[in-house]
Parts: structure tokens; sequence; C-alpha cells
């Protein structure tokens, strides 16, 4: 569960929040944060050079298989840039965020629904409320605040600086929350559970790519 909620929607933050529901181990959500972070690395790097061959540069298509296929939303935004940097095309950075954004706004249907499964009925009162992913309205909430910001002040310098700032913060964080997980990463635990839940991993990864491609030709064809 942990690493099919990793991979379809969000990455270490949806393994984090339903972790707790389902009373998962220490060393099970290690694994499978580590087993998206390695998969979804590869793929940072790796998916932009794919996606040009594929799709020939097609901005919408490029960035939908990016924003659709990679776990993280960190590791989306890197290789959107990569992309936009490699094969001139800034606009796949917008549409792949925007895509993967969507995907990150299914926990909120998700991850409860995973719970009511697995918590008994006198525990999902309280339970729900610190499992629910708040972090999405957040998502919606500044997504709201750029948008408006943009619209009625995108030539005043002071708006363009508190962008500019909390970018840079938010990279910050960034960069510290990442390094949390490995520092709480020990290699020789992943021994108790073995290479099957690397391989199930693998299997996850392989199939979105694939799937994603297949869906937006698709799209493409039928003109959707």
């Amino acid at each position: 569960l942990l690493i099919a909620v990793g991979t379809s929607i969000c990455g270490a933050t949806a393994i984090a929040a339903l972790a707790p529901t389902i009373n998962a181990k220490k060393t099970e959500i290690t694994y499978a944060i580590a087993n998206i972070t390695v998969f979804g690395l590869f793929a940072m790097f790796f998916y932009p050079m794919i996606a040009n061959s594929v799709f020939l540069n097609n901005s919408l298509s490029v960035g939908l298989f990016l924003g659709s296929s990679i776990h993280e939303t960190a590791q989306v935004a890197g290789s959107a840039i990569i992309y936009s940097a490699q094969y001139q095309n800034q606009q796949v950075i917008g549409i792949a965020t925007v895509t993967k954004l969507l995907r990150n706004t299914l926990m909120i249907i998700v991850i409860p629904y995973l719970a009511q499964k697995t918590i008994s009925k006198k525990e999902k009162r309280k339970k729900i409320g610190k499992i629910f992913p708040y972090f999405v309205l957040g998502f919606i909430f500044f997504g709201l605040l750029r948008t408006i910001g943009d619209y009625f002040y995108s030539d005043v310098s002071g708006w363009i600086n508190v962008i500019s700032t909390i970018k840079a913060l938010a990279e910050f964080l960034l960069i510290i929350s990442m390094a949390a997980i490995g520092f709480n990463t020990s290699f020789l635990k992943f021994k108790e559970l073995g290479l099957k839940p690397f391989i199930i991993g693998l299997i996850s990864a392989s199939t979105v790519g694939i799937l994603s491609i297949l869906i937006i030709f698709l799209i493409d064809y039928y003109k959707i």
C-alpha cells in the first residue's frame, strides 16, 4: 500500500500520510520512501530524454508525461527544468507542475478511503483528522494566491520580490526535508524486508510510465 500510494500519487508525502492508518513500521516507511526516491531520481534524469524522443518536443504531451509518471513533486519540477534547459521549451515546466499538483489532490480522496478500510469505527473520528493531508489545502490556497497576485500585481516590484523570497525559502526547506529522509535511512534494516518490495516498486514505476505514454497517445489520437 505504501509503495502503491507513493508511486501513483505523491511520493513520500502520500506514504507519510498513509503510514499511521495501517500501523506501518518505521523500517517499512523508510523502505517505501527509499524505493520511491531511487526510481523517481532515475526518472527525473532520464525521462526528459525519453519524452523528447517519444513526443518530439510537443509541450503539452511532454508536460503531461513528466507530471503523470514521476513520483515526487520536486522530481517532476526538476525533470521539467532539465527538459526546458536541454530542449529550450519553458512551457513544459508549467504543464508538468499543474499535472503533478492535480495528482496530489487525489490524496484528499484516497488517503481517507484507505484509512476507513483499516481503522476501527471507534478510532475513525480520532485518526481521520490526524492523517488528512491538509497540505493539499495549502497547495490550493497558494495556487489561488499566486493567480490573483499575478493578475492584479504582476507589474509591482514588491509582489515579484515576495514571490522570489518564498520560492527561495521553499527550495531551502525542500533540501532540508529530503536530507532528513536520508538521515533516517539505514540500508542495513532493508534486509528484513528483502528484495520483493524493491521489485514491486520497479514494476509499479515502469507500469506508470508506460501507461502514461499510452494514455497521452490515446488523448492525442482522439483529440480529447
